[in-house]
């Protein structure tokens, strides 16, 4: 086909340029993953560049999975050609299992996940003797994912003796002593483990370095500090490397993560001869909506300049609703639905509702239950996270590897099989005492005959000559056979069954049966059909672990686009990358979005407003923000000051609604709350979700009331006054 056809001049430019240092700054809806999968097509068959000298990485495994589908139609890719395309961590670990000895590494090396590391990060804290009050799991565990997603962030804390470091420091060193004894490994240790090895195997940089003359990096700006890094290292002059990198500063929002905008900059710094281009062409929004997006965004600083802009015409003005509190805000949004969508019979999964945290869901899901409008929150429970799920795979990490402490302690007593937290205890100390897995410890306090009473001693006797049986009983069967027998020998199977009446435990057996699927589906598409890693009888249930996590890292966790036909609900952070008709941003409002924290120092406000500029940007037709003028906020009536945000967009662009212009259900006719009504035990009240109730209990607080009432002979709820009618 040709590879230039139905592309902008600048679109053009990109795909068609010679081999050289690109930098693509692609705003949003100007058709990026295009162009990258014509660029990539076009080194191939107009360049003569071999497939196998192009690495394309991405972030998320729902782009890596787009860029593959898409690079495969083009070019008709095959396994032979060996085209590199995944996410960094996916990429990391392929190499890691090729180089697992020079890396340092276990042979067979599991990777663990979020969970996984907090068990071991609590283990650490009882074995220190440290406070969990002042060293708590989460700022632990992000101490550490900071420590290794960034160079400069360990020589900075390095230069800390406050006891508080030295004990970060000792606990970071124990951490990844017991990595290295358990054998696995975190994701964030995958491309810091392989930018050292790179570093410290020159031979087996080099072969790399040879191979992978066009690397190509999407989603540039969530880079962190050590995948600069690692890119960097990659490069090589000498043997004509060529980078491509696209991004867009201004959809930079993940600093929490560790990503730097600033590696833009670097790049242009670092690199020879970088040529930038600019993709300012919008396909998926009106005027109105690029023009709000445009004016907003250019309040930050320090951004390269580049405006986007559209053929279509001015389309629908941008409507801001000024709601008396989150029940009139939400109540707004639910009958603006019932009267443009459903009474239009418009699809419903046209239309999202974006909100800054995922807190401000739960009265939208009242109202949008009492108005019988389907919902979907994205970013539910995926697949790989289910409780039924997790607890088959931990068997199948510990049949793999018995020093996996954290499979080892998720299934110890799962089914219950007579395992009490007593015997958890003591074999933690066995461990503790002399440097053993939990495994290992078993074995010692078996063979010793000591500590435990004989029922305890038998059952732990019978969990470890289980996993020992399971082992060899699915040695050299296939993938999905292994699973089915560990399902029901491991006697899950039979535990979820018992209840299978239930629709939630009947769900959990048909997500077993999909595991299983899964397991066929990984034999016949993996990736593992590269050349470099053929799959062998030993190591397909490694990689197939391997794989469920990759798949289901943080990156990634709110990726899949299952969209029902239904109103989809997320936070804006989990917008990124998609598009909707109808677009809701809820809760514009100083303290909430821009959130607190960024309005301490200029840096966070300009992720805030990046932000916005990102949930702007996901509305193609019709953009609707909201504030209101005062919110309950942790149980307390608070009021409202409109977000800056607001205040930056261009006027000719702008509605303005207001609650006072709109009948409310808690509202009288002076447009006041009845709040300063007297209440009365007994009293019949009405409440805009609930319905009619009868008054319980009173208690004053501050200037309010707070009313236990009794809904429908059967729901008893406690409710603040301000949200109550007396019916007369």
């Amino acid at each position: 086909m040709d590879l230039l056809k139905n592309l902008n001049n600048k679109q053009s430019e990109v795909v068609s340029e010679i081999r050289k240092n690109l930098l693509i700054l692609a705003g949003a809806g100007s058709g990026k993953t295009l162009v990258l999968v014509r660029r990539i097509a076009w080194l191939i068959k107009k360049l003569n560049c071999p497939p196998k000298s192009i690495l394309a990485v991405t972030f998320t495994n729902k782009a890596a999975s787009e860029l593959k589908i898409r690079v495969k139609s083009l070019i008709n890719d095959n396994p032979k050609n060996n085209i590199w395309v995944g996410t960094f961590h996916s990429f990391a670990y392929y190499l890691l299992r090729i180089h697992y000895l020079e890396a340092g590494l276990s042979k067979n090396f599991q990777i663990i996940d979020n969970d996984d590391q907090k068990r071991l990060i609590k283990r650490i804290i009882v074995k220190m003797g440290l406070k969990s009050k002042i060293y708590t799991i989460d700022n632990i565990l992000k101490y550490i994912n900071s420590f290794k997603n960034s160079i400069f962030f360990v020589k900075k804390n390095t230069m800390n003796n406050d006891i508080f470091n030295i004990n970060l420091s000792k606990i970071y060193e124990e951490y990844q002593n017991l990595c290295k004894i358990t054998e696995v490994i975190d994701f964030n240790e995958l491309i810091l483990c392989l930018y050292k090895l790179f570093l410290n195997n020159n031979s087996i940089l080099k072969k790399y370095q040879k191979r992978f003359k066009n690397i190509l990096v999407d989603e540039f700006q969530d880079t962190n500090d050590i995948q600069y890094k690692f890119i960097s290292l990659l490069y090589n002059k000498h043997y004509d490397t060529k980078i491509v990198l696209v991004g867009d500063d201004d959809q930079s929002i993940y600093g929490w993560r560790g990503a730097q905008i600033e590696n833009i900059n670097h790049f242009l710094k670092d690199f020879d001869k970088v040529k930038i281009i600019l993709l300012e062409q919008n396909y998926r929004s009106t005027h109105n909506i690029l023009h709000a997006a445009n004016e907003l965004i250019s309040n930050n600083n320090s951004r390269l300049k580049k405006k986007l802009w559209t053929n279509a015409n001015n389309g629908k003005l941008i409507s801001i609703y000024f709601a008396l509190n989150e029940f009139d805000e939400a109540e707004y949004i639910a009958k603006y639905i019932k009267k443009k969508f459903i009474k239009n019979n418009i699809k419903l999964n046209n239309c999202a509702i974006l909100y800054r945290n995922n807190i401000q869901s739960r009265v939208l899901e009242e109202i949008l239950l009492k108005f019988n409008i389907p919902y979907q929150i994205y970013g539910g429970i995926r697949f790989f996270e289910r409780q039924e799920i997790k607890n088959t795979l931990s068997y199948l990490r510990l049949i793999s590897n018995f020093n996996d402490d954290s499979a080892f302690e998720r299934i110890l007593n799962v089914p219950k099989r007579g395992i009490g937290s007593k015997t958890v205890k003591i074999i933690k100390d066995i461990s503790k005492k002399f440097s053993l897995t939990l495994w290992e410890s078993s074995i010692y306090l078996i063979k010793n005959k000591k500590c435990l009473s004989i029922l305890s001693l038998n059952a732990l006797k019978n969990f470890i000559d289980l996993i020992k049986l399971l082992r060899r009983d699915i040695n050299k069967q296939s993938l999905s056979v292994m699973i089915e027998k560990t399902i029901k020998n491991s006697g899950l199977w039979d535990m979820y069954k018992q209840n299978n009446l239930s629709e939630k435990n009947s769900t959990k057996i048909n997500n077993l049966k999909e595991l299983i699927n899964a397991a066929d589906y990984f034999m016949y598409n993996s990736l593992y059909e590269k050349n470099e890693l053929k799959i062998k009888k030993n190591n397909i249930l490694i990689n197939f672990l391997s794989q469920t996590l990759l798949e289901n890292d943080n990156l990634n966790k709110e990726s899949t686009t299952n969209f029902e036909d239904c109103i989809q609900m997320m936070t804006i952070h989990s917008s990124k990358g998609l598009e909707f008709s109808q677009v809701f941003i809820i809760g514009m409002e100083e303290g909430i979005f821009p959130n607190k924290v960024s309005l301490i120092n200029n840096t966070d406000l300009y992720e805030e407003r990046r932000l916005a500029y990102v949930g702007i940007t996901r509305a193609k037709e019709k953009l609707i923000l909201t504030y209101t003028k005062k919110r309950y906020i942790y149980g307390k009536e608070k009021k409202s000051i409109p977000s800056r945000f607001l205040n930056e967009l261009p006027k000719n662009c702008i509605k303005k609604i207001s609650y006072l212009t709109n009948k409310n259900i808690l509202l009288n006719n002076n447009n006041n709350l009845i709040s300063n009504k007297k209440y009365f035990i007994g009293q019949t009240v009405l409440h805009q979700v609930f319905g009619k109730g009868i008054i319980l209990k009173i208690e004053k607080i501050k200037n309010n009331k707070k009313l236990q009432i009794k809904f429908n002979d059967t729901v008893i709820k406690w409710i603040m006054s301000n949200y109550i009618q007396i019916l007369i």
